[in-house]
């Protein structure tokens, strides 16, 4: 009996060891996070809505675009290039100013798309692992 208590005690202290080893985050938003060199896309498959993610040294070029300047699929891909994950309010909000569209090339056929709304904080964050420092404003 007391072999199972130490041995209980054990794992519950290791398991709360890793939770205070976890990567500090950066940056998060609803569509996307920043952390240890990661980067989470959120709601990116279809239709199974789990995330996407990139180690952000295999980005290779981001492109940025205020949403109120282009147009960008709310799910999905309709020009062959870029992947966007979801965001159903792309192309309906009522300050599109306000908010990006963001597309990172990791060398895929496909182009990674999400939304982004605090772009200087996400900037801050990207540059901070990235390597190439090849940022596009559209």
């Amino acid at each position: 009996m007391k072999y199972i208590l130490v041995s209980s005690f054990l794992l519950l202290a290791l398991a709360r060891s890793v939770e205070m080893v976890k990567a500090p985050v950066d940056f998060e938003e609803e569509w996307c996070k920043i952390s240890n060199g990661n980067l989470e896309i959120k709601w990116f498959y279809f239709p199974i809505t789990t995330s996407k993610n990139i180690d952000i040294d295999k980005i290779q070029k981001v492109q940025i675009q205020r949403q109120d300047k282009g147009y960008a699929k709310n799910w999905g891909s309709g020009d062959l290039e870029t992947w966007w994950a979801c965001d159903m309010k792309r192309n309906f909000r009522s300050h599109p100013e306000r908010f990006y569209n963001v597309k990172v090339d990791i060398g895929e056929t496909f182009k990674k798309g999400f939304t982004v709304n605090e772009l200087d904080k996400f900037l801050v964050a990207i540059r901070k692992w990235l390597k190439v420092q090849d940022i596009e404003f559209e």
